[in-house]
């Protein structure tokens, strides 16, 4: 099919749920991605913060094909021996017991609902409300997008579950009053990433921390963007020095093919007997195979590469402060944020970059985000800064 075809099947077939940029790619290589009419692109959005090896990662692809050769599916009525190996893995070193392995970061939130309920039910406790953020973004199912603090995902879905209040984030005095003897727990994300990259003030968190430990209430951290080295650490809670209950992971984790995770320590991670939870293709072998080489990649010194080229991004981008429409600059390792003015919009933005061979992406509040894999080359990253800061000097706004 040539691109005029393929847009022609997609308007066709498809529901229309996605604004599409009009853009097909067949191949990558790195941080390079390659169009039907064999354009050449910097990805600076690695597949939503997703393809965290880059593309055509020689060790990603030989594992995969490696495991697809064995077994791509094996059901949960059976052990799987790239489970066993990615549990293992992924739980040493952490302050965590338990996983649980599923599909998608909507999915591993969906499993942290469930544990927590699960875990008061076990207790004898009638503790049933969750409390999250203003502006928080949780997933797409029901329950997820009522968790997510931002109306328009939840509005045409109406009756939602009850048992969720929404308050501001960063704003621990609103927390504080909302929190009451019917609180379960907390779910946060301690940087904001689908609404404009905005990290958590470090006072805010260890203080929700600590009322949390007061009361008996769980903390949840949303590490779906944030997790598995996004931000130069393993999880982005320990840039706060704290121990959550329980995590969501899912994105970064097997470097483009779908899995998730949530992870639990404590009473919390006993919570659930066999029957309460399950997934048909979660943890299935192919997954497994592919986390566990993203696991070992970032154990093996590819963290530190991330920290120290989050620095360099940062100070690249840094420089575009000078213009009168930046508004901010914010993130941690590879997730940043560039905040633009009102006079500029961030889907604007988007689409002449990508004219010049570099491809962003947006988030809330006019934000453009960088997310790009941690293979990223400094030169690739200079390439992208340099073609952003010559279109902001060519914008007259």
């Amino acid at each position: 099919m040539d691109f005029r075809e393929i847009k022609e099947a997609d308007a066709k077939n498809y529901m229309t749920v996605f604004s599409r940029q009009n853009l097909c790619f067949t191949h990558g290589k790195g941080s390079k991605l390659y169009d039907t009419a064999g354009n050449e692109y910097i990805d600076m959005g690695a597949g939503i913060a997703v393809n965290c090896l880059g593309h055509d990662d020689p060790e990603l692809t030989a594992a995969i094909c490696e495991q697809a050769h064995k077994l791509i599916h094996v059901s949960n009525l059976y052990y799987n021996i790239p489970q066993a190996q990615l549990c293992e893995k992924l739980l040493d070193g952490t302050i965590f017991d338990r996983m649980f392995l599923c599909n998608s970061g909507a999915e591993a939130n969906e499993a942290a609902i469930k544990l927590i309920r699960k875990y008061f039910y076990n207790r004898g406790e009638t503790r049933t409300e969750i409390i999250t953020a203003k502006n928080s973004f949780h997933g797409r199912t029901l329950a997820t997008v009522t968790a997510t603090g931002q109306e328009k995902y939840s509005k045409p879905y109406a009756p939602l579950p009850s048992g969720f209040t929404h308050v501001p984030y960063n704003d621990f005095g609103a927390l504080k009053e909302a929190v009451n003897d019917k609180t379960a727990a907390l779910i946060l994300e301690v940087i904001q990433g689908e609404s404009g990259v905005l990290p958590a003030d470090y006072d805010y968190i260890v203080n929700a921390y600590a009322l949390c430990r007061s009361r008996g209430i769980l903390f949840v951290v949303d590490e779906v963007q944030t997790g598995m080295g996004r931000t130069g650490k393993m999880f982005a809670f320990e840039h706060y020095g704290i121990q959550p209950d329980i995590i969501t992971l899912a994105k970064g984790l097997g470097g483009g093919v779908p899995i998730g995770a949530l992870l639990a320590r404590g009473e919390a991670a006993g919570a659930f007997a066999p029957g309460d939870h399950g997934s048909t293709f979660g943890g299935n072998p192919l997954a497994c195979a592919a986390a566990c080489v993203v696991v070992d990649r970032l154990k093996n010194g590819l963290l530190r590469e991330v920290e120290q080229k989050g620095e360099y991004l940062l100070s690249k981008l840094s420089k575009l402060r000078k213009f009168n429409f930046i508004n901010d600059i914010r993130g941690k390792g590879l997730l940043v944020g560039v905040s633009l003015g009102d006079k500029l919009t961030n889907t604007e933005i988007v689409g002449k970059m990508a004219t010049n061979g570099v491809l962003l992406i947006t988030a809330g509040h006019n934000t453009l985000r960088l997310a790009p894999a941690y293979t990223i080359s400094y030169e690739e990253i200079d390439i992208a800064c340099d073609k952003l800061m010559d279109l902001f000097a060519r914008t007259n706004v």
